[in-house]
């Protein structure tokens, strides 16, 4: 595997954290939920990190639990 390939599996990994686990894609510590929004079927959560010396953010996209099963 060459390194941009390892590159790219270590930052698909940060996301993945961030999306699954709730961790800051830059340093790994917890996000906060800070706002939300219902659009439609889907709500968007917006994440900061939880550390004061770091800018992490995150945008979730989540289906909106009063479309899912319908």
């Amino acid at each position: 595997m060459d390194a941009a390939m390892i590159e790219m599996d270590v930052i698909n990994n940060k996301f993945n954290q961030a999306e699954e686990l709730g961790l800051c894609p830059e340093c790994g510590a917890v996000m906060n939920e800070v706002d939300w929004l219902d659009e439609g079927k889907y709500t968007f959560i917006w994440l900061e990190c939880s550390k004061s010396d770091c800018d992490g953010q995150w945008l979730q996209k989540r289906p909106n639990s009063r479309f899912v099963g319908v």
